[in-house]
């Protein structure tokens, strides 16, 4: 056995999922956009305050969209995109993906960041246009760096199948249905938020896009009304609103197969308590960096609420010496705390200033993190 998997704590592992899955060697519009109008046009890829649009008509937009911001981008083939979650913004998304265009994805002001970039297009803001300068999707790299979201040393870089990576693994790791609507509340200019908008494209089921800013009831109330079955939030603005709409959480008990709760270190479990409960499910807390998408995650068939979870699909851990990022030679459960460093194709696509920096051990990422494991696999966030 490989030793980075003998030393992965892994004495739990559920059964039915598979440990490692393959990315296909194809573009996020292929896979999202095209193959779901060919086989289910007529069925709804996105939900939210305007309406249902449909995967026949979301080709028909992302397409549209590529052109003019491949027009407005010009030989740049840069552009800015607003971070908030909204349909406008995850259509420039799918068409910048679709166009080669990268999108610089960010949580301030759009102008600003595009006058410091240099990037002549703010995307949404591009006026409508033809041009011939989209390339065929079919002939773009897919490892080639399509986003840049802020990662905690700076602008982190991710390619088309990086962020296919995270949504397949995390799709393959909670076993989710293929029809199943999805609710995502957070934003764009997150890794987290990127995987939660993919995550149901590639599946083909229906994304449901909150109101900005929408107040607890009205977020809840979101579930019933479009028969939700998994939501993906930060677990205290989930937590928050599980306590502050009763009614709108007792009207969605029962709904849920699964709230995918994102944290960023060390958690308050009465909050994730507070979610299983309030909502009658599986409350499901999932860790990672921007520079590494999901690397541990809880699962719905066993988990401990003091535990962030297990190393998930495709996530490849590896328990290190926080001194040299070098691999502990023992089982976790027998280590005080050790640094998480991992190897995965969510990986970030460019390298080099990690790589110069230190941050990586040979192909694994250094994530700073440290850990500890039970006798069963359970892992337990530290902090850096």
């Amino acid at each position: 056995m490989p030793k980075t998997i003998a030393i992965t704590p892994s004495w739990y592992w559920p059964a039915g999922i598979s440990r490692v899955v393959g990315v296909p060697p194809y573009s996020i519009y292929d896979l999202c956009v095209v193959r779901n109008e060919r086989h289910i046009p007529q069925a709804p890829a996105i939900i939210d305050a305007q309406g249902t649009l449909t995967f026949e008509g979301l080709r028909a937009e992302v397409d549209r969209r590529a052109k003019a911001l491949a027009l407005a981008a010009g030989e740049a083939r840069i552009a800015v995109l607003p971070g908030a979650l909204s349909r406008d913004n995850v259509l420039e998304l799918l068409a910048g993906l679709a166009s080669g265009v990268k999108l610089h994805i960010t949580s301030g002001d759009p102008a600003t960041v595009a006058t410091g970039l240099g990037a002549p297009v703010v995307a949404g803001q591009q006026p409508p246009g033809e041009t011939s300068a989209v390339p065929d999707v079919s002939l773009l790299d897919p490892s080639r760096p399509a986003v840049v979201i802020e990662g905690g040393d700076g602008p982190v870089s991710h390619s088309n199948r990086s962020l296919l990576a995270m949504a397949i693994s995390m799709a393959t790791f909670v076993d989710a249905g293929r029809d199943s609507p999805w609710l995502s509340t957070l934003p764009l200019s997150t890794w987290q938020g990127l995987m939660a908008v993919l995550l149901p494209l590639h599946l083909g089921a229906p994304l449901v896009i909150p109101p900005a800013n929408a107040d607890p009831d009205t977020l809840l109330g979101l579930i019933p009304r479009h028969q939700v079955k998994y939501a993906i939030a930060g677990i205290e603005g989930f937590a928050h609103a599980c306590r502050e709409a009763k009614r709108a959480a007792k009207d969605s008990r029962k709904m849920l197969a699964a709230a995918l709760l994102s944290v960023d270190g060390p958690f308050d479990p009465d909050q994730r308590r507070r979610v299983g409960k309030a909502l009658e499910c599986p409350a499901l807390t999932f860790w990672g960096m921007p520079e590494t998408g999901p690397v541990f995650a809880a699962h719905q068939s066993w988990y401990i609420d003091e535990s962030v979870g297990l190393p998930m699909t495709n996530a490849h851990v590896v328990p290190s010496d926080p001194r040299s990022g070098q691999p502990i030679q023992a089982l976790w459960e027998l280590v005080e705390m050790a640094e998480v460093t991992v190897f995965s194709p969510s990986l970030m696509a460019d390298r080099e200033a990690a790589v110069s920096s230190g941050r990586f051990a040979g192909n694994r990422f250094r994530t700073g993190m440290m850990a500890s494991s039970d006798a069963n696999g359970m892992v337990y966030l530290l902090g850096r």
